[in-house]
């Protein structure tokens, strides 16, 4: 019982030492070789231009620039948003509007929820693009962005 448990582990071992070899076979000499594969590498014995039979770049053709201004739909029913700040001041929460309005072209939003104005960026008719704008506007200085609905 003990020796087939033995040879057992001897053939596994012997198995792990041929992991990340190959034998390659050529048509020509029947040789094998054996080496370790690197996928990213050029075959062995590869001398060749992989780009020899494209033609040549000679121009090339950059459209223009061209901004248009994005006008966004303001989602009726609720819908998600991301809310930068709540501010105990109306006031407040104006000058912080403006500000966050200067760098970037989302709409921005002041609701008076309870005692406070509550600062929010974007409709957003799917959760997940809210969440990825959020990242956005913690780039931006906003660390306590954080997603949430809102009703119009």
């Amino acid at each position: 019982m003990i020796r087939t448990a033995e040879v057992f582990i001897f053939l596994i071992l012997l198995a792990m030492l041929g992991c990340g070899k190959t034998t390659i076979s050529t048509e020509t000499d029947q040789a094998e070789i054996t080496e370790d594969i690197n996928p990213y590498a050029d075959p062995s014995g590869y001398t060749g231009d992989p780009f020899e039979d494209f033609p040549g770049v000679i121009g090339m053709s950059i459209p223009e620039e061209t901004y248009e201004e994005q006008n966004f739909e303001i989602l009726s029913g609720t819908h998600f948003t991301v809310q930068i700040a709540a501010a105990a001041s109306q006031d407040t929460a104006e000058r912080l509007a403006e500000s966050v309005s200067a760098n970037i072209t989302l709409p921005v939003f002041i609701d008076h929820i309870g005692m406070y104005w509550k600062v929010r960026v974007g409709a957003f008719p799917a959760q997940a693009d809210a969440v990825d704008y959020s990242r956005v506007l913690v780039d931006l200085g906003f660390t306590d962005a954080w997603v949430t609905t809102r009703e119009p």
